[in-house]
């Protein structure tokens, strides 16, 4: 089969981390006999679109995580593909251009009953509750999140709204900040339609101050120098421990996934607060699939392979 496996990339190091999962789904594919295509996403969809019309592709392999520097607009690719009838891989574009903005996700999950953390957008009157996250709207991987993202109250997380609209640009809010633990649901589709719950990650955080806000920011996932990079830490819940949680959230990641309309692979983030009652935090229809990265330690933990990854996704379109 011909692919053609387009992706973004840039200078940041999450953009670098979209360019070493193409490698490595690259690598993957032709290990499988599949003739591979690289193709960069770059500002120009005309020049993307001229590519895809010379390599006359059977399918396209999606790793486009954002557009012309946003991650807000990564669903235009998607959109794309659908103009020229090309199979491909991962979410349509209806569902992206939703789950791209955070607040959308947040208003749609609200509206079918689902349990999301409270939210506050910009010159709101602030709402007293005890602590709120500040959040990009748009930009994902915990892009502009560190300890100061969390404050006490509305007024700050006002001030700290505008503050990031200057610094970072772009859309901001803040969110109810949910104290307790944080897991991750990893959804992966079937070459027959059905979906595979894989093993439930919760997120540790080992070493941390008292103090320290027990997040997932852009350090610790990003930043190898820093201490929360290695203190956050994946472990997965046993067979047969924690039986009603895993249900729930089993369940909860399943209604996301037919609410948004997702198909391929997706990544559904919890916070569980200190009652045991699961919030949803984010919806995330185009999890990192590089081979150290959640989704594939999900995967190994079920017995899959990152290629019976690869082939899943292929055999889905």
């Amino acid at each position: 089969m011909i692919v053609a496996l387009v992706h973004s990339g840039g200078e940041r190091p999450d953009d670098l981390d979209t360019l070493e999962q193409a490698s490595e789904i690259q690598s993957a594919m032709e290990q499988m006999g599949h003739f591979v295509h690289r193709i960069h996403f770059g500002e120009s969809m005309g020049e993307v679109e001229q590519s895809l019309l010379e390599i006359q592709p059977d399918c396209v392999f999606n790793l486009v995580e954002s557009v012309a520097g946003s991650d807000g607009l990564l669903y235009t690719a998607a959109a794309l593909f659908e103009y020229m009838k090309l199979p491909y891989s991962g979410c349509p574009a209806a569902s992206l251009a939703i789950l791209a903005r955070k607040i959308d996700q947040k208003r749609f999950m609200l509206a079918a009953g689902l349990p999301t953390p409270d939210y506050m957008e910009d010159q709101e009157n602030p709402r007293r509750v005890s602590r709120w996250i500040v959040k990009s709207d748009s930009e994902h991987a915990s892009v502009g999140m560190d300890a100061t993202s969390i404050v006490d109250d509305g007024e700050s997380a006002l001030a700290k709204i505008a503050a990031m609209k200057i610094s970072h640009g772009g859309n901001w809010f803040a969110e109810q900040y949910i104290e307790g633990r944080e897991f991750n649901v990893a959804i992966l589709e079937d070459p027959t339609g059905g979906t595979t719950v894989l093993p439930i990650a919760e997120m540790t955080f080992v070493g941390f101050e008292p103090h320290q806000p027990k997040i997932v920011d852009y350090a610790a996932k990003w930043d190898p120098e820093s201490d929360s990079y290695y203190g956050t830490q994946r472990q997965f819940i046993p067979d047969g421990v924690e039986s009603d949680l895993v249900t729930s959230l089993t369940q909860l990641s399943l209604k996301c996934w037919d609410l948004f309309g997702l198909r391929g692979a997706a990544r559904v983030d919890f916070r569980v607060d200190q009652s045991g009652t699961p919030w949803i935090l984010e919806v995330n229809p185009n999890p990192c699939l590089a081979s150290d990265a959640g989704f594939m330690a999900a995967a190994r933990q079920a017995g899959l392979s990152p290629n019976d990854v690869i082939a899943c996704l292929l055999g889905a379109l």
